[in-house]
């Protein structure tokens, strides 16, 4: 997997793929370094236990040149216990994500540099314990790119679970992350609730 991110074009993800990759250094990444055509079939799942890695490598998939990702039902990224987060954009790449799930730790997919697009998925993340932080990251640009423009999410898809994109805390209050011309709709499940963008 490692070696066909690098080389780019299109990759298709099958099986479940469970990565080994759990070193906090820059060699262990998963990076897209080639335009990218990433057809997630199947969930690409970072061992538990990443979210402790603090320098170098505590995100699942690191995309640093232009991506879309479609994915079916059984198809995304998943972190599982105490993981890193699911997907960073980086190096002025633009990321478009066409379904499936992704399960991050505190952030599903973070903007570091670039362009998010979501047309659709389900975006879901291991909370913060500490309730100031909670979900509110689950979507997330790094805060001075957004702020001067280099770092972009826009949302016309997709549910999000505990989070409302279009009226979130992650770059400060009332971040909107919702294109024009669409709306949240939000519904109860169980103890969480469900935010679904749709046309409006």
């Amino acid at each position: 997997l490692k070696e066909a991110l690098t080389n780019g074009g299109v990759v298709a993800v099958t099986k479940d793929i469970h990565t080994n990759n759990i070193e906090d250094t820059a060699a262990a990444r998963i990076v897209i370094s080639q335009p990218t055509t990433l057809n997630l079939e199947k969930k690409i799942i970072t061992p538990d236990n990443m979210g402790n890695n603090t320098n170098s490598n505590f995100v699942a998939l690191y995309v640093n040149a232009d991506t879309t990702i479609n994915a079916g039902k059984d198809g995304g990224i998943d972190t599982g216990v105490n993981g890193g987060y699911g997907i960073n954009v980086n190096d002025g790449a633009t990321l478009t994500i066409n379904g499936g799930y992704y399960y991050g730790g505190g952030t599903a997919v973070q903007v570091q540099k670039g362009t998010l697009i979501i047309n659709g998925g389900t975006f879901a993340c291991e909370p913060y314990s500490n309730p100031t932080y909670g979900y509110n990251f689950l979507i997330n640009c790094v805060d001075g790119a957004y702020k001067n423009g280099t770092a972009k999410a826009i949302i016309q898809g997709g549910t999000f679970i505990n989070f409302d994109p279009s009226n979130c805390t992650a770059e400060g209050a009332g971040t909107n992350f919702v294109a024009d011309g669409y709306k949240v709709v939000s519904e109860a499940h169980g103890t969480d609730t469900w935010y679904t963008v749709v046309k409006g």
